[in-house]
């Protein structure tokens, strides 16, 4: 029988995240006078994205790490961008480089020229903890796990939510929602490749409303990231027993944060079901900072690219990621 709303809260994921790179970084400085340094390029005043790279610099600092902020203005081009992206890159004291999205129109999706993702190959591979330029993105299109230099943030954190809760993805039908740069593809890739052996369907904005309905009713697991008031998961879109993992966050009108299902509906039908907030959030920010470890370990010499899921925790250095 099937437990029906199960909660799958990211504090005791993150908590568990947080606990090896606190060892990590430990071991970093005192083995090797090594302090794990993330550089973060953050265009323009959104207040959301102030809010969100505020957090990332606050982990860092709280776990022993260093972090910087660079600030540009809004109509700044993309080839200044990239210039400035690539001045870090090639700075030996900057070990993880973070482009914060989203970018102004004018570099996310100009009609000609440079755009983002010349910025983002800006970043070297090893320092990429977006895990979004040309230099990591191959690895995990080919699903090669054991290649990976840092898979994105919220990938991880959702594959490290699925290793602690203990869901099963192979051979299991997985829908994604959504096709932005650093969730929505990465989390296809990741659940339709060898990583997870799932039959990975993406859905997005142009995909046909019966269509929509259809693959969501025949979902085993379903990772949302819409992020949109126009967009919202009902249960009667929900197979009885499906996982439901709800990446997408946005500011109701009642000024809290809310996702893409109807939790407190949806939570009736779904066998597990990540909360909006306190769900896959804090692990993300957590997720992050074992890319800035693994991004320290990378440029000294002391890590080899993959990830190991098998423990549903993080690999650790030296004999254990140099295997």
């Amino acid at each position: 029988m099937v437990l029906m709303g199960r909660i799958m809260h990211g504090k005791p994921v993150a908590e568990t995240i947080e606990q090896w790179v606190r060892g990590e970084v430990d071991h970093l400085r005192a083995a090797h006078g090594l302090v794990p340094r993330l550089d973060v390029a953050l265009v323009g005043r959104s207040a959301a994205s102030q809010r969100y790279v505020a957090k990332k610099i606050e982990s860092c600092h709280r776990l022993g790490m260093s972090a910087h902020l660079h600030t540009f203005d809004d109509d700044i081009s993309a080839a200044e961008l990239r210039d400035q992206v690539q001045r870090l890159s090639d700075d030996p004291a900057v070990h993880a480089i973070l482009v914060q999205l989203p970018l102004p129109r004018h570099i996310e999706d100009p009609p000609h020229g440079l755009n983002k993702f010349d910025v983002f190959d800006a970043i070297r591979g090893e320092k990429d903890v977006d895990g979004i330029s040309r230099f990591t993105v191959p690895e995990l299109y080919r699903a090669q796990a054991d290649a990976l230099l840092h898979l994105p943030a919220t990938a991880l954190a959702v594959r490290r939510m699925m290793a602690f809760y203990g869901v099963e993805t192979e051979g299991r039908v997985a829908v994604i929602v959504g096709r932005n740069d650093i969730t929505a593809k990465p989390i296809h890739h990741m659940l339709g490749g060898r990583m997870c052996n799932a039959t990975a369907i993406w859905l997005h904005r142009y995909t046909r409303k019966p269509d929509h309905d259809a693959f969501m009713r025949a979902a085993d697991i379903i990772v949302t990231s819409v992020g949109s008031e126009h967009y919202s998961i009902t249960a009667e879109m929900v197979k009885p027993g499906a996982v439901v993992i709800d990446v997408a966050t946005r500011v109701g009108a009642d000024g809290k944060l809310h996702g893409d299902a109807d939790f407190e509906r949806v939570k009736e039908v779904a066998s597990l079901i990540t909360p909006v907030p306190k769900g896959v959030g804090p692990v993300t920010v957590a997720a992050l900072m074992e890319n800035v470890v693994r991004a320290a370990q990378f440029c000294a010499g002391l890590r080899k690219p993959g990830y190991d899921f098998n423990t549903g925790v993080p690999a650790g250095t030296e004999a254990a990621s140099l295997r």
